[in-house]
């Protein structure tokens, strides 16, 4: 052994290198970091599409004749809603509980963000030559989509999660009735888009939309049956989407 290599002075500095990636690896991925950034990425997400459905409010209003027909005022009415739905999982997403339990690998969580957003995709769609009743028909399941999904919002409240997380279980309001209220009212504005596009891309979209949040429900009782034990008991005693069918 050499002077040299007994001192250290020439030692492999490997070793302190990956040490130091480790620690920072650890920094970067840790549940704190995860949760700001999930945070963050979720409020800034939610605040575009609210500023994106004002402007679409504003265009509708601006477009409007001077006497607001029956659906073009639903319309304007569920975008309302819409807007205030953003703004509460913006506020919800800074204020929500820590989770509890995580669904783990890069598949569910890939499923959850095109589950969530690809209902976003009908409004990229040509609109179809309909009646007008269709049009109302549209609107109303529009509105409808809006107005409850402000409303269960507020019950599930700081349990909010975009991925299949369990932070509390909430078995109240809505939730005494179905699983996955919020799912439910996200296919009634699926069932809208579809109806005003009406088109095969939209039918292909729509099975899709649907596919996915089948398999983000899987997922996400999943984590809640690990993380809570009443869950089991709730599951068997409550419909997951459609009370007294499913």
């Amino acid at each position: 052994m050499t002077a040299a290599s007994s001192t250290g002075r020439f030692s492999n500095p490997t070793p302190a290198l990956l040490r130091r990636w480790n620690r920072r690896r650890a920094l970067w991925f840790s549940d704190k970091t995860r949760e700001w950034t999930a945070k963050v990425g979720l409020a800034v997400t939610c605040l575009a599409l609210g500023l994106a459905t004002a402007a679409r409010f504003g265009m509708v209003l601006a477009a409007a004749p001077a006497g607001l027909d029956v659906p073009r005022a639903a319309l304007l009415f569920a975008l309302i809603c819409r807007a205030v739905f953003y703004l509460l999982v913006c506020w919800f997403a800074f204020v929500r509980c820590p989770a509890v339990k995580r669904a783990s690998g890069w598949r569910p969580r890939a499923i959850a963000l095109l589950g969530t957003f690809s209902v976003l995709g009908f409004g990229l769609l040509p609109p179809a030559p309909l009646l007008a009743a269709w049009h109302l028909v549209a609107a109303t399941l529009f509105l409808l989509s809006a107005a409850l999904a402000v409303a269960v919002l507020m019950r599930l409240g700081r349990s909010l999660s975009i991925m299949p997380e369990a932070r509390r279980l909430v078995t109240s309001g809505p939730y005494r009735f179905v699983r996955h209220p919020l799912y439910l009212v996200e296919e009634l504005a699926a069932v809208a888009g579809f109806i005003e596009a009406f088109s095969l891309a939209a039918a292909l979209l729509f099975v899709a939309q649907v596919a996915l949040q089948l398999y983000r429900i899987e997922n996400e009782e999943a984590v809640l049956t690990t993380a809570f034990p009443d869950y089991s008991r709730y599951k068997a005693s409550t419909a997951r989407l459609l009370p007294g069918l499913w």
